[in-house]
């Protein structure tokens, strides 16, 4: 039932413009009492119509956008190192976006459990489509589909970087602070 709420609740955001933190927000409980609402994730369903403006959210600002799943044992290993990237930079200019590619009925049970305990702070998009191919087309055409992924984008909203399977967290920090010198 829960779920089924939430569903609605998700659609009728969704009917209006894609805005970060607005779509679907499931506060995780039993966070830190000295973390403000902005340093929260929030879990949002993206839309088929929406994978386009996936990129618009972070105009102005280094967007690194992973893909990844909680079935995904790349995805799960490396996922503490986008966490301690997010702490390292976020203040810099760099908003930092999970998607992932677990089903959207697996938020509660599978997702929101994982974000929780890995501590993360930035946002995550869960696509709420059978095939993520919209996604993939809108961010990176020759993305076969395999996770992990990491992808980087300027300021300008430009592919600056882009990383198939688990990342080299050296090649991530100087992609970062070479874009940040911009």
């Amino acid at each position: 039932m829960r779920f089924l709420i939430i569903t609605m609740l998700t659609a009728l955001l969704l009917a209006g413009t894609f805005i970060p933190n607005v779509c679907l927000k499931i506060t995780l409980a039993q966070r830190p009492a000295t973390q403000n609402s902005k340093s929260e994730p929030s879990i949002a369903l993206l839309e088929k119509a929406e994978a386009a403006k996936v990129k618009e959210q972070a105009k102005g600002k280094v967007l690194v956008i992973n893909f990844w799943a909680t079935w995904c044992h790349g995805c799960v290993g490396e996922f503490p190192e986008f966490v301690a990237l997010d702490n390292q930079y976020r203040e810099k200019g760099v908003k930092i976006v999970g998607i992932s590619l677990d089903s959207a009925s697996d938020i509660d049970s599978k997702v929101a459990p994982f974000i929780k305990k890995s501590g993360a702070r930035f946002d995550i998009l869960v696509p709420n489509m059978d095939d993520p191919q919209p996604i993939i087309d809108a961010l990176s055409p020759e993305w076969t589909g395999a996770m992990p992924v990491t992808l980087i984008f300027d300021q300008s909203g430009c592919l600056a970087f882009k990383h198939f399977g688990v990342i080299d967290r050296n090649e991530v920090v100087g992609a970062l602070e070479n874009l940040l010198k911009r």
